[in-house]
């Protein structure tokens, strides 16, 4: 194909693409835009960037398919609703499965093991920047109770090791960690790494002795001159060389230990379902074990990490060691912290473990908590129709008729926007190829939601929708948003086949 040839291919695929655009729900609508730039992009080589403004706060729906993920990110991006932004990219079975869950015998202790497995399955379905987001507040309140309870450590080592070993995530994982070790205990810790976690308990949680192993020999070099900087040479501590995998019962029992520790191993070892059961059977009568592995789409950056962790494998390792959890939460955004021991019997170490005051972490998600009702005498016809296209008139004192002899709508004010709804009669919407909802600022569009309705949508006389921004809120689809605090106005619009009439009747409300 000749250099005119080509040029002349991909200005007619440039031209289609523009006449598809147009198809859907606006030619101005961000979609539209995205699938020209998208377009663009495959057809000439280049990449199109997304426009600053767009905001998008979910991803688009993707159709489900069988063994396939929810949604898929492309080769090439769209400017807004990328899937994995916000909820996770995640497979999902066929049909839901049926097992039952192990656990333990007290209701209150199991009521709250399943409400922290919800917790860490819901920031597993986010992304890392969602559950900031969800749980920003919640995280922080546990960071100040770490500042304001954790004493840092001298250290002989590196500035660098420094930094990634006492990050505000790390600390907060040796304080929680260490709220569930009792003064006077006797720790069996595998893995000790660097020595921060054995440090903190001698020193600061008054555990009675330490008994550490870890495959890397070199680590105990370092975590002595640790324990040698912050006065602990003649602490109860014993570290030595060993195998996760050669661990029995008996060396466990030979220590006297009361509790086994295991944090930030199992990610690291070829088989972590062997590794789990040799520790649950290592655990003598009584001994609980405390382990902790990264959660679902975390810490995946570290190439010594071989494999992930989400809430159901979690549950069938539990159930083939016989372990039963007592306690369970996600940790700093980071990590899954589990509380386990063979015995179904209530968790005295559960009952009896530290944490953070009861300071109030929720915050207002809103300054106003009561929906205004839009009255009919507000309504009017909108801005942009042809005089004589609309006719308005009220029905009642909060409800309003709109015939169309073209394309248009309602128009009312409002006094800042975050949330609408919407009741619609549809007295005669036949001809109605989609309703559109805009809010706007000072006459700029701050927020568009749209619906092309369907025979089946509308066989019903009417249908309520609740609208907020960037929220799929089926079947209308909102558009990128910026500013709806500043939002004077809504518009409800209904654009007709040409040459064609429609009446509807519409009652509105919104929250400011």
């Amino acid at each position: 194909m000749s250099q005119n040839e080509s040029s002349d291919a991909r200005g007619g695929l440039l031209r289609r693409a523009r006449r598809l655009a147009t198809m859907l729900p606006s030619p101005r609508d961000e979609a539209a835009l995205g699938v020209a730039r998208n377009v663009r992009a495959l057809v000439t080589g280049k990449g199109q960037p997304a426009p600053a403004s767009a905001k998008p706060l979910g991803g688009a729906a993707v159709p489900k398919r069988k063994n396939r993920p929810t949604s898929a990110s492309p080769s090439w991006r769209p400017a807004a609703g990328i899937p994995g932004r916000w909820l996770r990219v995640v497979r999902t079975p066929d049909e839901p499965l049926e097992h039952v869950d192990r656990e333990v015998a007290d209701p209150s202790e199991a009521a709250a093991v399943r409400a922290g497995w919800l917790l860490i399955d819901a920031h597993e379905r986010l992304s890392i920047r969602g559950a900031e987001q969800v749980f920003g507040h919640e995280l922080d309140a546990w960071h100040r109770y770490t500042d304001d309870s954790l004493v840092i450590l001298d250290h002989p080592g590196n500035a660098e090791s420094v930094k990634v070993h006492e990050s505000k995530n790390n600390l907060l994982r040796y304080r929680r960690t260490m709220d569930f070790a009792r003064r006077g205990e006797r720790v069996f810790d595998v893995g000790f790494g660097m020595g921060y976690l054995a440090a903190q308990l001698i020193r600061e949680r008054g555990v009675a002795s330490y008994h550490g192993i870890d495959i890397e020999r070199e680590n105990a070099v370092r975590a002595e001159a640790l324990f040698a900087s912050n006065g602990l040479s003649n602490a109860d501590i014993t570290l030595e060389h060993g195998n996760l995998f050669d661990l029995t019962r008996e060396q466990v029992a030979s220590t006297g230990a009361t509790l086994v520790i295991c944090c930030e191993v199992l990610e690291h070892v070829d088989d972590a379902e062997l590794a789990l059961r040799i520790l649950a059977d290592a655990l003598p009568d009584g001994v609980d074990l405390v382990f902790s592995v990264p959660l679902h789409g975390r810490l995946e950056s570290v190439w010594g990490h071989v494999s992930v962790f989400d809430v159901a494998r979690l549950k069938e390792m539990l159930d083939a060691t016989g372990l039963h959890a007592h306690h369970v939460e996600p940790l700093a955004n980071v990590w899954s912290l589990v509380v386990a021991s063979r015995s179904a019997e209530p968790s005295r170490r559960v009952r009896e473990a530290s944490g953070r005051p009861p300071l109030r972490s929720s915050v207002a998600l809103t300054e106003h908590r009561e929906f205004i009702n839009v009255e009919a005498g507000d309504m009017t016809p909108d801005h942009a129709s042809k005089p004589g296209d609309v006719t308005v008139a009220g029905v009642g004192p909060r409800r309003v008729s709109c015939r169309l002899a073209g394309n248009g709508g309602v128009s009312f004010p409002v006094q800042g926007l975050e949330a609408l709804r919407l009741l619609i009669h549809f007295t005669d919407i036949v001809n109605v190829r989609r309703f559109v909802v805009r809010a706007t600022a000072d006459g700029t569009k701050v927020c568009t939601w749209v619906w092309k309705p369907t025979a089946e949508q509308i066989a019903r006389p009417d249908r309520r929708f609740s609208l907020r921004p960037g929220e799929g809120a089926r079947p209308f689809v909102s558009g990128p948003h910026a500013d709806l605090d500043r939002a004077d106005r809504v518009e409800v619009v209904a654009e007709l086949a040409p040459g064609t009439t429609a009446e509807f009747s519409l009652t509105a409300a919104y929250l400011p």
